[in-house]
């Protein structure tokens, strides 16, 4: 049983297939432009998803997440460069920062009474070091889970700031919030100096679409950005891409994101309600945004080795393995959960009846 990768085990909005269906047969799919419509659809969502409506030049369309990361090290940073990253960290950040020849610098989160803080006493610590020129965020946060709360962004962007580092944040998970908690884009807290970005492929499982829109409110970084994009040259924005987000971001397009969290709250209630009856050496770090549920396995007392033997060969259940996410992984594993609820149930079965053999 398959529940790896951030992506869902679903059908993306039937607002966007028929749209999709409906340009298909039209069959002109030649160069696509950042036009008003689109612009005007972009500023629309986020004014709604983020509380703020960016201007039309504040959105930089580009070819997905990691190819923007990519581009903001090679802009605002140099050979050798440290970029600071919360740990646990997800390992396309790391390879992307280490494959342009700069560094690492993992800032763990404090894991305690079964959830996550920022150890902001380290993190500053961090970025007073020169060598370290960006901050890089991801909220919701992947692996963990974790929504930052707007307390956490002002901090996070206060000592930024201080220090002359440009913030990258990861806000693609942004729409998927679970009740009770709230999201705040960092936009929200702080424009200059910042970079988000934002994208239908979480939300809308449109992974296979290496297309994103950042957010650059500073004038000047998207100057410095739009610079390094022109010179790396990414083309026209991808047509099914341009038709799927006028779709998506719609009042149909929004009611299926709450559609998709309920049926994500109810997974996690039940995995969790699951483990402490059945398997209490495992237990589900809480949810607050996104769908991959970060499982602390550390009870079972396996090595990596043998945690993934546990889900993948006695469980059948292949998820990610903690330990991808750098040692702060270790012991530890992420499913995805936004999948039936039916596929949910035999995966806990599956689970029981391996656990039961190794206790």
């Amino acid at each position: 049983m398959y529940l790896s990768g951030a992506e869902m085990d679903l059908k993306t909005a039937p607002v966007i297939r028929k749209r999709l269906s409906d340009f298909v047969e039209n069959g002109l799919y030649g160069y696509t432009v950042q036009d008003r419509k689109y612009n005007e659809t972009v500023c629309s969502w986020m004014e709604r998803t983020r509380s703020f409506r960016p201007k039309d030049e504040e959105i930089v369309v580009t070819t997905g997440t990691i190819s923007a990361v990519n581009t903001a090290v090679k802009a605002f940073t140099s050979p050798g460069d440290g970029i600071v990253l919360q740990a646990p960290s997800y390992y396309r950040f790391d390879r992307a920062i280490r494959n342009q020849g700069r560094k690492v610098v993992y800032n763990p989160m404090i894991c305690e009474n079964g959830g996550y803080r920022i150890d902001f006493e380290h993190l500053r610590k961090c970025c007073e070091l020169p060598e370290n020129t960006m901050l890089l965020i991801c909220s919701p946060h992947n692996p963990t889970g974790r929504v930052f709360t707007e307390s956490e962004l002002q901090e996070m962007a206060s000592i930024a700031r201080e220090n002359n580092m440009i913030i990258f944040c990861d806000e693609i998970f942004g729409e998927m919030v679970m009740e009770g908690y709230t999201f705040y884009s960092l936009l929200g807290v702080s424009k200059k100096g910042s970079i988000v970005s934002t994208s239908l492929g979480k939300s809308f499982n449109f992974t296979g679409v290496n297309q994103a829109n950042l957010l650059i409110r500073d004038p000047d970084v998207r100057a410095v950005f739009k610079e390094q994009q022109r010179k790396d040259h990414i083309g026209s924005i991808d047509p099914f891409f341009y038709n799927a987000l006028c779709a998506a971001y719609t009042e149909e397009g929004y009611l299926w994101i709450r559609e998709i969290c309920s049926l994500v709250k109810r997974n996690e209630n039940r995995i969790r309600a699951f483990c402490s009856a059945e398997m209490p050496l495992i237990r589900p770090l809480p949810l607050e945004g996104g769908f991959i549920l970060w499982m602390d396995m550390r009870g079972l007392g396996l090595e990596d080795r043998e945690l993934q033997q546990f889900m993948e060969q006695e469980a059948n259940v292949i998820g990610d393995p903690g330990c991808e996410y750098g040692s702060c992984g270790k012991g530890f594993y992420r499913l995805q959960i936004a999948a039936s609820e039916e596929k949910i149930i035999r995966m806990l079965e599956q689970m029981k009846k391996a656990y039961v053999r190794r206790s």
